[in-house]
């Protein structure tokens, strides 16, 4: 009998243990920081900022650099991205995070990139001296890290590491969210 109680009272406490967790659209556990403010120039020297942002519903921003493989191989599923997202007010932007070295050499490789893999978004290209690079970009260690950022500037979730396009379920899930607001 004292078998059967402590049985029952097992599968009582993780039945309840498992109510708490869930699978559905609980949008309170999604972090909404705000995207650091920025004011650069983008490959072909035009001025951008976080400015940006207020134009779109969503922006995703895809942080790469010129030695990273997976980052150049998944160009040109973004650039498709890119062109679809249109539509729906989303925009897409790259951030070449070394293009800003190396006194115009690096431009001018992430630029080649960029031409050869037949890339048209916007493609930032940091002050290595700068605020933006020093407090936030020099803290990213996995390439390509994407973050999906909303109409008023605020990082909605945690970064996407890796691939975009193998994380599109979790991209639509965020620009839902935006979309849904």
């Amino acid at each position: 009998m004292k078998k059967r109680v402590s049985l029952l009272l097992a599968a009582a406490m993780t039945l309840t243990a498992l109510t708490g967790c869930s699978s559905g659209n609980d949008t309170t556990l999604v972090s909404k920081t705000p995207f650091p403010e920025f004011s650069e120039v983008d490959t072909e020297g035009n001025q951008v900022s976080s400015d940006i942002f207020a134009d779109y519903d969503a922006t995703i921003v895809n942080f790469w650099n010129n030695g990273c493989g997976t980052c150049i191989e998944e160009m040109p599923e973004l650039e498709e991205l890119y062109h679809q997202f249109q539509e729906q007010n989303i925009n897409l932007i790259g951030v070449g995070t070394d293009s800003g070295e190396g006194g115009g050499t690096d431009r001018r490789l992430t630029r080649n990139i960029l031409t050869e893999k037949g890339v048209t978004y916007v493609n930032i290209s940091p002050d290595p001296e700068g605020k933006f690079y020093q407090d936030f970009i020099s803290e990213i260690f996995s390439y390509p890290t994407t973050y999906i950022v909303d109409g008023e500037g605020n990082v909605i979730g945690a970064p996407i590491i890796g691939n975009v396009k193998k994380q599109i379920d979790t991209v639509n899930e965020r620009l839902a969210l935006i979309q849904s607001e």
